[in-house]
């Protein structure tokens, strides 16, 4: 097999090797697409993306949606080859114009959903600060990931039924590197300590103002990490201004980690208070349907070689913070919420996950307690 390919045409190689041959041997380099989609009414949610592989030879990725509280899923995966397109059998993403314009399809077939979505973005594309963690003498992550708002127009089919707009609101990211559980294998060496943690992160819009972030405190609330910024948009747009601290106040369901509302203070640098106020729209994604944590019918997750698949199925997500399939509890995999937002009192949409390990003090989390909220009854 050449290992010649269009892009070594251009003069844009990082290494001294061609394109289809990355600059890390890890088996868990991935380079991959992310977004999610709102339908303007709320009644429909999307996520879609797709992922290439190259030290696994394989590309994968997935749309699925949820309805009712219903998600249902198509996963594909396929041999990478001497294609490293972002097309993996019905499923594309097309990138018409750098960072403006992106198609989005799955053609119908032997499986319930069927898509068509053009995105036009909305805002800059907000570079984040590196990840990187190294733990017991080895690379645990070392990525980049950079994220931006969009509209979109289009339609998804859903068991026959299309939902049509031509304004979706749309929330994407791109990221590459080396992260954990790709691959099917996780190294480890020695015994990684236990930690507790709440990890918050937003990307929201209204109609004159982008934010983004992620912020990282322990189980007894300490700060560890904190990366966004805010940006004005619209018919006056301005330079990103940093956000430099964050208080939050969140309501979770009872003995779940999910969250129904919450509050986010947001200090900027150049001292504004900016307020984000959030109801959680629909459910928290269960994301094993995607594929990820040990997702397909082999439970080996992302990156794996599984020749040429394509999955489908339901999962229930009717019972606030309780997920089944078939009737039959089912481990979803980390949880990602939608959400109607007020920043400042304007209305807007979000993609607002709140991510928790171990106990976390404030909020009653892995104590067997919650403290109690009055936020659930706030109208936006």
């Amino acid at each position: 097999m050449s290992l010649l390919g269009p892009l070594d045409e251009h003069l844009n190689h990082q290494t001294s090797r061609p394109f289809l041959v990355p600059g890390s041997t890890d088996h868990r380099f991935y380079d991959r697409h992310w977004f999610e989609v709102v339908h303007p009414t709320g009644e429909l949610l999307l996520l879609c993306g797709i992922g290439i592989y190259k030290n696994m030879g394989v590309a994968d990725g997935f749309l699925v949606v949820q309805h009712q509280r219903q998600q249902t899923n198509v996963r594909v995966s396929r041999p990478l080859g001497q294609d490293p397109s972002a097309t993996v059998g019905p499923l594309s993403i097309e990138v018409l114009e750098p960072y403006e314009r992106i198609r989005l399809r799955l053609a119908a077939g032997d499986h319930p959903l069927a898509a068509d979505l053009s995105w036009a973005s909305t805002s800059p594309a907000h570079l984040e600060a590196p990840h990187f963690t190294f733990r017991d003498g080895r690379v645990v992550q070392d990525t980049s990931r950079y994220d931006q708002l969009g509209s979109l127009s289009g339609w998804v089919d859903l068991d026959g039924v299309r939902f049509n707009s031509d304004d979706w609101w749309g929330v994407r990211d791109h990221s590459w590197g080396v992260r954990p559980d790709i691959g099917g294998f996780e190294p480890k060496h020695g015994h990684p300590p236990r930690s507790s943690f709440l990890w918050l992160w937003a990307s929201a819009s209204t109609p004159k103002l982008s934010l983004f972030f992620q912020y990282r405190e322990d189980g007894d609330g300490r700060q560890q990490h904190l990366d966004g910024v805010v940006v004005q948009t619209g018919a006056e747009p301005g330079l990103p201004v940093p956000i430099e601290r964050i208080e939050h106040d969140i309501t979770f369901i009872p003995g779940s980690r999910d969250w129904t509302a919450l509050v986010y203070r947001l200090h900027l640098a150049d001292g504004r208070l900016i307020t984000v106020e959030a109801e959680a729209l629909q459910s928290a994604w269960a994301y094993r349907g995607t594929g990820y944590e040990n997702g397909y019918f082999d439970s080996l997750g992302v990156g794996v070689p599984r020749g040429t698949a394509i999955e489908a199925d339901v999962i229930d997500l009717t019972v606030p913070g309780n997920v089944t399939k078939d009737g039959v509890p089912y481990f979803p995999g980390h949880r990602e919420q939608p959400a109607r937002v007020r920043i400042d009192g304007v209305p807007g949409t979000a993609h607002l996950p709140v991510m928790s390990a171990g106990r976390v003090q404030r909020y009653g989390l892995g104590l067997g307690v919650h403290r109690p909220r009055n936020l659930v009854g706030r109208r936006l």
